[in-house]
């Protein structure tokens, strides 16, 4: 029987790191890892050597919704603290309130062409407030699709 020492100084193979990148994903479509943190995690999957580096990808994520086969849950305790917020993605305040600040624009618009001078230029608010608050969401979402699909080609090929 090997110890805990042990077993985290053992090293992995593919399958494990594969196991790892699933349930890495499977976390971020349950909404508790953000785009950026998911993909340094699944970086982090494929660089790994030692279930100590896969176990430490799952410190602070929830053990008993999903894990990956193989890849065993950490004894360590979770406080309900640190459970709770591991659970909410961490982004900015205007990352977590754009959408409300886009529904605003117009009416800031209106407000600034009939209140301050009848310019036109106030309605450029709107666009260019679109585009500082979505810049780069598709260019994360297109990486983080890249990768899940090279993930899926070294999978199916380690399966046959």
């Amino acid at each position: 029987m090997t110890t805990p020492e042990q077993h985290s100084s053992l090293r992995v193979g593919d399958e494990e790191r594969t196991a790892a990148i699933e349930a890495l994903n499977e976390h971020w479509r349950g909404g508790r890892l953000d785009p950026a943190e998911h993909e340094r995690r699944t970086t982090a999957a494929h660089a790994a050597v030692t279930r100590g580096d896969l176990d430490s990808l799952f410190t602070d994520l929830p053990a008993g919704q999903v894990m990956a086969p193989g890849v065993p849950a950490s004894g360590r305790a979770v406080s309900a603290e640190s459970s709770a917020t591991a659970l909410v993605p961490q982004r900015s305040w205007v990352g977590r309130h754009r959408d409300q600040l886009m529904g605003v624009a117009p009416f800031v618009s209106l407000v600034g062409f009939f209140a301050l001078g009848h310019n036109w230029l106030w309605f450029l608010l709107i666009p260019a407030l679109g585009a500082l608050l979505y810049a780069g969401d598709d260019q994360d979402q297109a990486r983080l699709d890249r990768r899940r699909r090279r993930d899926e080609r070294r999978s199916g090929r380690d399966s046959s």
